[in-house]
């Protein structure tokens, strides 16, 4: 069985401009879910997807694998969901039994245990399953992760239903980062969480 980590970095910010490599803390805030997906020990292989070559440069000197997405891939419009279906059907090694994990690139708040936890919660599910991080309270998107199995992922099952799995995240670590504002909040957050 195979276990991967797709880590979704698009070049086409417009709120933060190349957010998923903006400088964070004295590296790139991409490094930070790379280097936990590393650290976690859970993946075979861990590929950010990306339609820039200065995030996929990044993203190869941290030592993740580049999956170049259809330039179609890489539109607002778009969501994750479609991108780690695009990225999964062309692995080509990855069987239907695999797991998957997305790991969204603004992620520096994340923590190994969580990502373990949501792994093991999955293990335990079924194929129809997803498990995601939220907030709590209350229960919310956290912009950390979500599990599924390339099964769910490739028949694009929806990612919230009745066998949705919540992982609750604490306060102090959840920070979806989508404008300057939370940009600022989470580097305080990532400050205080290393006193």
């Amino acid at each position: 069985m195979n276990v991967i980590a797709v880590i979704p970095a698009r070049g086409g910010s417009r709120r933060i401009p190349l957010k998923n490599i903006k400088d964070f803390h004295g590296k790139p805030i991409i490094a930070y879910s790379i280097e936990k997906a590393q650290q976690s020990g859970l993946f075979n292989r861990i590929v950010v997807s990306t339609d820039d070559d200065r995030i996929a440069s990044v993203a190869a000197r941290y030592g993740a694998e580049v999956w170049h997405r259809h330039p179609l891939c890489g539109a607002d419009e778009i969501g994750t969901q479609a991108v780690m279906q695009e990225c999964l059907e062309g692995l080509s090694y990855c069987t239907f039994s695999d797991f998957a994990c997305c790991i969204y690139a603004t992620s520096p708040l994340m923590d190994i245990q969580d990502l373990v936890a949501g792994y093991n919660a999955l293990k335990r599910a079924g194929f129809d399953t997803f498990a995601m991080s939220v907030g709590y309270p209350p229960l919310q998107d956290a912009g950390q992760f979500y599990w599924g199995t390339a099964y769910a992922f490739r028949e694009g099952l929806p990612l919230i239903s009745e066998n949705t799995i919540l992982i609750p995240i604490e306060e102090e670590r959840v920070c979806d980062i989508n404008t300057m504002f939370d940009w600022t909040k989470a580097l305080v957050m990532y400050e205080e969480l290393q006193k």
